[in-house]
């Protein structure tokens, strides 16, 4: 299978922005104001794939859930525009901010493979610490605790690791247990490209949220 190996950087911690007060045209200012879904999902479209990046990644800490609160009526997610077909066989990144007061900033890496199923790893500074992560990406089940969106499952094994990714490491030993082990991320759409989850572990709200925004391909070079 190809697919492109692990050798991307890990997302720095430090790469924040600034902390002034958000600007109205900003989607911190929107998620702690009275912006609906549709407003959310109408200003980030409308940006470059890297200022919509830059704006997602602000909105951090209690507002990240905010954000989830606020999409609670947009269209539901669909495998298709999560990890298109159109991508099988090629690492699909999504870059990450999380609801912690530290460490916030990871990468999920997703893959479709020849028999159409998304599997994925997290890519972060304590990898190797806390293991990659490994997932499958259902659509939703129509159980409980929410039945209406699709998720990442970190309980059922991959059927298969992708060419240059990470050695597969079971989510229930070691450090890996504490941070993965019988957990389900629920996924809310917030724009093209940019959606906001919520784990449970074992059915159990755990209270913490994060953000998926797709990397945006790399800047034009520019010439001297």
């Amino acid at each position: 299978m190809s697919a492109a190996p692990d050798a991307g950087p890990v997302p720095s911690q430090n790469a924040d922005a600034a902390s002034e007060p958000a600007a109205p045209s900003e989607l911190r200012a929107m998620v702690q104001g009275e912006a609906t879904s549709a407003d959310i999902a109408r200003h980030l479209d409308a940006l470059d794939p890297h200022e919509r990046l830059r704006q997602v990644l602000a909105v951090k800490g209690k507002w990240v859930k905010a954000l989830y609160d606020r999409v609670a009526d947009a269209p539901p997610a669909t495998m298709e525009e999560f990890v298109p077909s159109s991508t099988t066989g090629t690492t699909v990144i999504y870059e990450g901010r999380n609801s912690l007061a530290m460490f916030t900033r990871f990468q999920k890496r997703f893959l479709r493979t020849q028999a159409g199923v998304v599997v994925g790893y997290n890519h972060q500074t304590w990898q190797w610490v806390t293991g990659p992560g490994y997932f499958v990406v259902q659509p939703p089940d129509g159980q409980p605790p929410v039945p209406d969106q699709l998720y990442i499952d970190y309980i059922t094994e991959p059927p298969e690791v992708p060419e240059g990714w990470p050695a597969y490491k079971p989510n229930s030993r070691g450090l890996s247990r504490s941070v993965y082990f019988n957990m389900h991320d629920y996924m809310r759409r917030v724009a093209t490209g940019v959606y906001v989850g919520k784990a449970y572990r074992e059915a159990e709200d755990i209270d913490a949220h994060f953000s998926l925004t797709i990397q945006p391909p790399p800047a034009p070079e520019t010439s001297a």
